[in-house]
């Protein structure tokens, strides 16, 4: 682990790994993954059989890649009371936040003579990937489903790992028939966004697929893209803590070991304006053990600065996937933001109340993709297309704009499809 160091004396090469935390994996793991993707395109269901004994140590008999009603029932009838109440609390706040994101027609302009309009419509189909292996995600998938039932999708297809004994985890299974899913899959890895991606006898293609996973399923979506849609990068989680000087440490120290908690990949860092804290913080970390500590040796980080002005200039250069801010006035530093997943404010939010009960989604973006991407909400399940009129006043209005801008790009035929409208006196 790094530090505590401050920001400014941090060794330039070491400041650069920091910021491309897991990207340079993915070229590592291209090759093999690229090999995947073919195999499972050119031999469908054998070849996703075949990765699944492999890589899962589960074999599928080629009638059984699909989750039946009765696995559903079985799943949500052997659940704790208590489970099956936390995931429809969940649920019911997922959904509240996301139905107040829903559009379904914006005018852009109306003015005389002259109306713009978007329509949003639900895609045709999406692929949901929720990750398993090291553990199971009943919340990743509602964070998947949820806002793509809102959104409208007609067709919801779910891949997910199954377990050693070959059945998908009752509680991802609960959660997914809570939010009305009833397709799903018991396949994972590269050869599940293969699937999804080129379809097979069993599993037909969608239109996009979304959803997180390793540094294998994340280089799969991006080679994947162009053939389907993608969100955008979803990897091992992100975390850095801006603390002031007087924030608890333990609070501090439990939200950081809270996402390493999730992968050895996993990215936690520190951003303190006191070295105190930071040496408070780093006691208690030096605790961890097993798959937490390998993060925090991996990516871990304590770095000091010297203001919120630097604070938050590292911040919008790093992107994080999240942001917690443990300070008295936290909307000094929000206020500097651009680049950021999510941010939750005050030592009361821990980040964990936002991977299972807030509302927005947990599914964010990683590995710098901030900086040009937003959290999944309903708006990846949609897209828009316009809708535009003009009367005989309003094209009169932007006549001289079309035909100068046709005459400059040498498209007569474009200014001709104007003025011909201008030489009969009735208006259609």
């Amino acid at each position: 682990m790094i530090g505590p160091v401050r920001l400014k004396e941090l060794p330039p090469r070491e400041l650069e790994r920091l910021m491309g935390r897991n990207k340079v994996n993915l070229e590592t793991v291209r090759d093999r993954v690229m090999e995947i993707l073919r195999d499972v395109r050119l031999r469908g269901d054998q070849a996703l059989i075949e990765y699944t004994e492999r890589f899962d140590g589960v074999k599928l008999g080629r009638g059984s890649l699909r989750v039946e009603k009765e696995e559903f029932e079985q799943a949500l009838g052997g659940l704790p009371k208590s489970l099956l109440k936390a995931l429809k609390a969940a649920y019911r706040s997922i959904r509240l936040a996301h139905e107040r994101q829903l559009l379904k027609k914006r005018v852009l302009v109306k003015r005389p003579g002259q109306m713009v309009a978007q329509i949003f419509v639900p895609l045709d189909s999406v692929g949901l990937y929720v990750p398993g292996g090291r553990a199971a995600y009943p919340s990743t998938a509602l964070m998947l489903a949820v806002p793509a039932k809102v959104a409208g999708v007609q067709r919801i297809a779910v891949c997910t790992p199954p377990r050693r004994d070959g059945t998908v985890n009752p509680a991802v299974l609960a959660a997914l028939r809570i939010a009305g899913v009833r397709e799903v899959y018991r396949v994972g890895g590269v050869q599940a966004i293969a699937a999804l991606a080129y379809g097979t006898e069993t599993i037909p293609k969608v239109s996009k697929i979304v959803g997180p996973g390793n540094i294998y399923v994340t280089a799969a979506k991006m080679l994947v893209y162009g053939e389907v849609g993608v969100e955008f990068p979803a990897g091992p989680t992100e975390l850095i803590v801006f603390a002031g000087e007087n924030a608890d440490p333990e609070f501090v120290a439990a939200d950081i070991l809270s996402q390493a908690e999730h992968d050895p990949q996993a990215v936690p860092i520190l951003l303190t304006t006191s070295m105190r804290l930071g040496e408070a913080v780093l006691r208690r970390l030096e605790r961890a053990e097993g798959a937490v500590k390998e993060a925090l040796e991996n990516w871990g980080a304590i770095l000091l600065v010297d203001s919120l002005e630097e604070a938050a200039d590292f911040i919008n250069r790093f992107a994080p996937e999240h942001l917690a801010l443990h300070m008295a006035k936290p909307w000094k530093l929000v206020s500097k933001l651009r680049n950021v997943g999510a941010v939750s404010l005050g030592e009361y939010t821990p980040v964990p109340v936002l991977d299972y009960a807030m509302g927005p989604s947990h599914v964010l973006p990683t590995s710098g993709a901030a900086r040009y991407a937003s959290g999944v909400s309903v708006f990846d399940f949609v897209r828009f297309f316009t809708v535009q009129r003009l009367t005989r006043r309003g094209l009169k209005r932007l006549r001289r704009v079309v035909e100068i801008l046709a005459e400059a790009e040498g498209l007569k035929l474009h200014g001709e499809a104007v003025r011909v409208r201008f030489r009969r006196r009735r208006e259609k």
